[in-house]
């Protein structure tokens, strides 16, 4: 039985015959969002959404036409696929612009029902009651869970239609800590998971996060410079190596040349050690894609593997600008390797350095140079934690990070859209602010 999703794409492709046109796909989406709010320690929304997303594009000839709307009522797609046909009309010729070739029917179920309202509510209660008996300073400035489900549709002329259902929970929490005057700064993490799982303060990452937050209380300011270890928590790997991935192996950097890894597949990039991949399909990302946006089916996409630079996370449509090999998704779900060192031998290996949390920063420049502030962070001295730090600077390179490789963790966190170990660089420079 066709869902309305399917029937807006019949509806669509039955009339391009009153067009000129080659060919059109569609992406299309509707859903529903229950949300519970906690501000300042209380329970202050509950409400439900719904959404819903139609984006057209159309060839004629080799110019592409593209529009969006929020409405799938029949009038309003008729107005979307005029002004999409009316836009490619009016656009430049681009010879890589395509619809891609079928593959068929397909039907993914990643997750489906109603939200446990119950559940969710009990899961923040719960958390409310019980934090201060083991973190008497933190404040929950906001606890957000929001149980998105739904279908979503890539559809093309060619033949494709991959429908996928799915349902998740997706939780943020943001906190201080608060004694007297002290006020710490503002920390914060997220996850996703398919159904209810283990209560807040049991989540490890929770736990991590409520005691550095506490410890952020009473920093010290770092006295001068030095050139020595950063130890990165993975929710800040996943920043650090999506700036690699944007700078060196994505659309934009290869299609202009500017990527300084052009030429390099098949050669080292990396410590032998380190193997990262974009991975959709891997067990803990909750809900990853099943079809890329472009209408092929998502495959795993090894970027660097044993430290060589094995693929790129190309579209079609950069692949064929290039003429380099399309990747098998980009859906930025990292998945990186595990290396043989607990947290603790790693953090033992470490002479002078800075364990950092979150960055903040401007985006690196295209060789890979960054420099930024590096938050909720502690200093490394000897082995052994030791001073929260106030904001400090970090700087280095990062394409140089990933042949300084000193160690890497031997356990994976994962928050349902990457899942990375901890991991520690030699040669990075720290300095107070």
């Amino acid at each position: 039985m066709k869902n309305e999703l399917m029937r807006t794409a019949d509806f669509i492709f039955d009339r391009l015959g009153a067009f000129s046109i080659d060919g059109a796909e569609i992406n299309a989406s509707s859903g529903r969002t229950d949300e519970f709010n906690v501000e300042a320690g209380k329970f202050s929304l509950l409400r439900t959404t719904f959404n819903t997303m139609l984006s057209i594009k159309v060839i004629s000839g080799s110019r592409k036409g593209t529009s969006v709307t929020n409405n799938l009522e029949r009038d309003s797609v008729v107005k979307a696929l005029e002004q999409a046909v009316d836009s490619a009309n009016s656009s430049e010729p681009d010879q890589a612009e395509y619809i891609a070739e079928g593959i068929g029917e397909h039907y993914f179920n990643l997750g489906s029902g109603e939200c446990d309202l119950d559940g969710v509510y009990t899961l923040l209660n719960d958390f409310l009651g019980g934090y201060k008996d083991k973190y008497p300073t933190i404040e929950p400035y906001g606890l957000i869970t929001r149980y998105n489900s739904g279908s979503a549709l890539y559809a093309n002329t060619n033949g494709t239609a991959v429908r996928t259902d799915s349902a998740a929970y997706r939780h943020s929490v943001t906190v201080c800590a608060r004694d007297g005057e002290l006020v710490s700064s503002m920390n914060g993490f997220g996850f996703a998971e398919n159904k209810l799982g283990v209560p807040l303060l049991e989540n490890k990452a929770m736990q991590r996060l409520l005691a550095d937050t506490e410890k952020q209380l009473r920093t010290v300011p770092l006295d001068g410079k030095f050139v020595g270890s950063l130890l990165v928590a993975p929710d800040c790997l996943a920043e650090f190596i999506y700036y690699v991935i944007s700078n060196c192996v994505a659309d934009a950097p290869l299609i202009s040349g500017s990527s300084p890894w052009i030429g390099m597949l098949g050669n080292a990039v990396a410590d032998s050690r380190l193997s990262i991949s974009y991975d959709p399909l891997d067990p803990r990302v909750v809900c990853g894609a099943r079809v890329t946006g472009d209408g092929h089916l998502a495959e795993r996409l090894d970027i660097i593997k044993d430290g060589l630079l094995t693929g790129w996370a190309l579209s079609q449509y950069g692949a064929k600008k290039t003429g380099l090999k399309r990747g098998g998704n980009t859906s930025g779900n990292i998945v990186a390797g595990l290396g043989d060192k607990s947290f603790n031998e790693m953090l033992g290996g470490i002479e002078r350095g800075l364990l950092i949390n979150r960055f903040s920063g401007g985006t690196p420049a295209q060789n890979g140079d960054f420099s930024g502030i590096a938050k909720n962070s502690f200093l490394i001295e000897k082995g052994k934690i030791t001073d929260p730090v106030s904001e400090t600077m970090v700087s280095g390179n990062l394409l140089d990070m990933l042949k300084n490789i000193a160690d890497i963790g031997n356990e994976a966190a994962c928050d349902g859209d990457c899942a990375l170990p901890w991991m520690s660089f030699g040669g990075i420079t720290v300095s107070g602010k």
